[in-house]
């Protein structure tokens, strides 16, 4: 059962097994599993919920109606756009059906340096290969490479730079080329169209899902997690008061509200909660081509070169990406106000965007305070500053190869290279945050995950320290940026999470 803030009009009180908080990637995916076990759920999400018949392909109506803020988060002081959605299903609904699994170096990480207990590839394995046929992840053919995603393969080619098509969660797809403002044919399996579908379908009696329900606070008993208080927006433009008690608690509502509501909450216990977020801050390269590129039609990720990457080298670095976006939100990064912007703009159909995403180090901070509750505290440390420089020099030569007359960087001073010659230029406008146009929509930890108890807010299965029964997760819990699309690994995580918890629910539940 899905209740719409428009169907409340009183403040009640809910009784569940399980109350979880967010409805994307981890939530989803945590319902249908407490669910299969027989559990009684409540889910607990601020967005609306906006089956794809309201998905009019509008930017204007989309944006607002999806995305977390109106798509206008930012991090202090840079200034770095940080998206996220807001809805039933989060940011599955809006992002681009990108599919990577966790890369074994980073497994290898956190189970070295963090002490996080079976999390290693093998072990993960089992929770992708779960995940992966219930959301149709496949490989993106060869005819589905519109010209934009084929410039970054003919580039890095000529480059020799290794490449590969993404993998992605979508069948028949229509190549529409609006996957951010969520899927009009319900092709893209999101969360809304998968574990969401199926929980209301299979198992509607015993999870019901609140819309438009923004969670105040995380209620306790002594070392017990007792349940979730929230407001719900309801019918008439009134707010009502919701309570759930629940045995178990899980909180997944993304990297940020996670962290704002357990420091809401009076549960940083460590003084770790909303500390070391990762944003893979993604500069984007504008190539302008005498062909006509439409990037705008067609798949907009489709393909991604790896050569900087922790997928080959096993290190921090750097992943190159195709991506296009639809006018108002391509127009966002381009340099220049009034007849400058005009001027860019109008070569829109003949633009090839690629972007190099930042395998940035966890130095962000969830602090509460501000109009909105808490914000996102973030610069970029001297390392992380150089290789992202690399990463813009190599998107350019990418570019350039694949027969650019010219490349228009993310720099708010307009700033064109023609030849090698000009990538100092790059160098020279920097990367501070007066400087440059960035976006994100991978925001990572603030809620550590590890074995240790030191400098870590949850256990190795998502339990927070210090608590017999809350749990957090989704990207917050991880130890550290896993350098390509996190969605796989929030899902494995959750489904790793629930099974755990299934098999120890008397334990965690207070029933033994």
């Amino acid at each position: 059962m899905i209740i719409q803030g428009k169907d409340v009009n009183r403040s009640a009180t809910e009784t569940a097994d399980v109350c979880i908080v967010g409805s994307g990637a981890a939530g989803a995916i945590l319902a249908w599993e407490m669910a299969e076990l027989g559990r009684t759920v409540v889910l607990l999400e601020k967005g609306g919920y906006h089956p794809r018949s309201d998905f009019n392909q509008n930017e204007e109506q989309m944006i607002p109606m999806l995305y977390k803020n109106s798509g206008l988060q930012f991090t202090l002081p840079t200034g770095f756009v940080v998206a996220q959605g807001s809805c039933v299903g989060g940011s599955t609904v809006v992002n681009d059906a990108v599919i990577f699994r966790t890369p074994d170096a980073v497994l290898g990480w956190w189970q070295d340096q963090y002490k996080v207990e079976e999390i290693g590839p093998d072990v993960m394995k089992r929770y992708f290969e779960k995940v992966e046929p219930r959301i149709s992840v496949g490989v993106v053919q060869p005819y589905e490479l519109n010209r934009n995603n084929l410039i970054l393969k003919e580039g890095s080619e000529k480059l020799g730079w290794s490449g590969a098509p993404n993998s992605r969660n979508c069948k028949t797809c229509r190549q529409c080329g609006l996957c951010h403002l969520g899927c009009y044919y319900g092709t893209k399996q999101s969360m809304l169209e998968t574990y969401i579908a199926d929980t209301q379908s299979v198992h509607g009696s015993l999870v019901k899902i609140y819309a438009d329900a923004a969670a105040t606070s995380v209620t306790r008993s002594g070392s017990r997690a007792t349940g979730v208080t929230a407001t719900v927006a309801g019918a008439g433009g009134q707010t009502f008061n919701l309570g759930v008690k629940a045995k178990i608690t899980f909180i997944a509502a993304g990297a940020v509200a996670s962290s704002e509501l357990l420091l809401i909450s009076g549960l940083d216990v460590k003084g770790m909660v909303g500390k070391g977020v990762a944003i893979h801050p993604s500069p984007a390269m504008i190539g302008d081509f005498d062909e006509v590129v439409n990037g705008h039609q067609g798949i907009p990720m489709a393909y991604h070169c790896d050569e900087f990457s922790v997928v080959k080298t096993g290190k921090r670095g750097y992943m190159i990406e195709s991506i296009f976006m639809p006018p108002y939100q391509f127009s966002l990064p381009l340099p220049g106000f009034d007849y400058d912007h005009k001027q860019l703009m109008s070569r829109y159909n003949h633009y090839a965007l690629i972007g190099s995403l930042l395998h940035d180090e966890n130095v962000g901070t969830v602090r509460l305070g501000g109009p909105l509750g808490s914000f996102l505290e973030y610069q970029l440390t001297a390392a992380d500053a150089k290789t992202m420089i690399e990463g813009m020099k190599n998107s350019v030569r990418i570019l350039l190869a694949a027969g650019a007359t010219q490349v228009i960087t993310s720099h708010r001073k307009k700033t064109v290279i023609y030849s090698e010659d000009d990538l100092h230029l790059i160098d020279e406008r920097g990367v501070s945050p007066t400087d440059i146009n960035v976006g994100s929509a991978h925001p990572q930890g603030g809620n550590r995950m590890g074995g240790g108890q030191q400098g870590s807010v949850v256990d190795s299965f998502s339990k927070v320290y210090g608590l017999d029964n809350l749990f957090v997760c989704d990207a917050s819990v991880f130890p550290t940026s896993i350098g390509v699309n996190p969605q796989l690994t929030v899902m494995a995580l959750a489904t790793r999470a629930a099974e755990h918890v299934g098999e120890s629910w008397a334990k965690y539940a207070g029933e033994s």
